[in-house]
């Protein structure tokens, strides 16, 4: 059989021993563009990274300001600190709303590189208690919260990322979603929280939306409501053209592929699960392929589909179909039925086993540089553990690429992780 890999991931498996990795420690400032939507910052490095999250922490939310990723980066596996914070609740000594939150308002550009190794463990310190009741719930993950003006497109966070977080509001990229944008953005690592946890977005409130992204990455909770792609969702949020092929493990109510609980006027349409659902309450929020419970009726489900045999949970507001269905032209033509432009497409190399994939992944497959055909026996690997695109281990060791055609991600300690297309 012949493996072709793609140049710049065959190359980056000998040259990544000078790639920079995160020490835990260091931040520097970006050093080039402008912040104009023509002349990004750019983020090259991963004490930019951190630095960003210093400047939020900061007060800082560069309303209106640009950002691009420059490269991949390796977080190293050291405690990140999530960018801004989540406080925002009801005192209950004066019944005010009081707002202590702070927002990145820019917009960064992912430029479809991956953020691997990327470690959370710390929810950001609130105000604390005032009154008897919290000042906040929760909000964690690469952004703590997002609001009116955020944008965050274009990114991937890498197979060997790690949210574990005992605390509420949990996702990969976003905790909190109190309006924004996330879109053409996968997660592939994992997402552990104490409840209201979801793969991609912990919750969503107000104008919030998520199109066209993935994840899949294992996610569970302690506690309630866990999802593969958001937690909760009201007051006319949005999740269209998504897709999740990680397991979600719930511990009590809302147990959902998709999402948890739904209402308040928000939608859910166009996407799909194949990913296991298990555990949590059988008489109520009942684990569920696609969500686990709605209230009331204003809120809208729509061109929902599972496969049971996969997912092991039904679902009354999605439609089963078997594997073979689910590749099938017409469930791709009735995902792409009343959304802009073309969010699915055929997985002609085999990405996630034949399933529909997004458009952008072919993007990226084909993006990653000019393909090139070399002799396997001189592709070493070193001592990698190679995973597939659902973040499950395939392999490990020297020359440990598989036979099998298709995409993995290859690790090894103090790198970066990178793609191989074998076909």
């Amino acid at each position: 059989m012949k493996k072709i890999y793609s140049l710049l991931s065959v190359l980056v498996l000998t040259l990544t021993a000078f790639a920079q990795t995160w020490d835990g420690i260091s931040r520097t400032t970006w050093t080039t563009g402008d912040g104009t939507a023509t002349n990004p910052y750019l983020i090259e490095t991963p004490e930019n990274l951190v630095y960003l999250s210093d400047m939020v922490a900061g007060g800082e939310t560069f309303a209106g300001k640009f950002f691009r990723l420059a490269a991949n980066l390796d977080m190293g596996s050291k405690e990140f600190p999530a960018i801004g914070k989540f406080d925002k609740g009801t005192n209950s000594a004066t019944g005010q709303e009081e707002e202590n939150s702070l927002y990145f308002l820019g917009v960064l550009d992912g430029d479809y590189k991956t953020i691997d190794n990327l470690l959370i463990t710390k929810a950001p310190a609130t105000t604390g208690a005032i009154g008897d009741l919290p000042m906040s719930l929760g909000g964690v993950g690469l952004f703590a919260c997002a609001n009116t003006g955020t944008i965050i497109r274009n990114l991937i966070i890498g197979a060997g990322s790690v949210v574990n977080v005992e605390s509420d509001v949990v996702g990969a990229f976003i905790g909190k979603m109190e309006g924004g944008i996330l879109e053409n953005c996968a997660n592939l690592g994992t997402v552990n929280g104490s409840s209201m946890t979801g793969g991609l977005v912990g919750a969503m409130t107000g104008s919030s939306t998520i199109r066209h992204s993935v994840n899949k990455g294992v996610v569970a909770t302690t506690g309630m409501m866990a999802s593969g792609i958001v937690s909760q969702m009201e007051k006319n949020a949005q999740v269209v053209g998504c897709y999740n092929t990680g397991a979600v493990n719930g511990a009590s109510f809302y147990t959902g592929g998709i999402l948890g609980l739904i209402w308040d006027n928000s939608v859910v349409s166009n996407v799909y699960n194949i990913g296991k659902v298990s555990g949590g309450s059988t008489f109520m929020g009942a684990p569920q392929a696609i969500v686990s419970d709605v209230d009331g009726d204003s809120f809208r489900i729509e061109k929902a589909f599972y496969v049971q045999a996969l997912t092991v949970v039904d679902d009354h507001y999605g439609t089963g179909k078997t594997a073979d269905e689910m590749k099938a032209d017409d469930i791709l033509t009735a995902l792409n039925t009343g959304i802009d432009g073309i969010a699915f497409v055929k997985d002609e190399a085999g990405i996630n086993n034949g399933f529909p994939i997004l458009s952008w992944e072919t993007g990226v497959v084909n993006g990653i540089s000019d393909l090139k055909t070399v002799n396997p026996a001189k592709a070493t690997t070193g001592n990698a553990v190679v995973r597939d695109l659902s973040g499950k281990m395939v392999a490990t060791g020297a020359n440990a690429l598989p036979a099998k055609a298709g995409i993995y991600l290859v690790s090894r300690p103090g790198q970066s992780t990178v793609k191989v297309i074998v076909k």
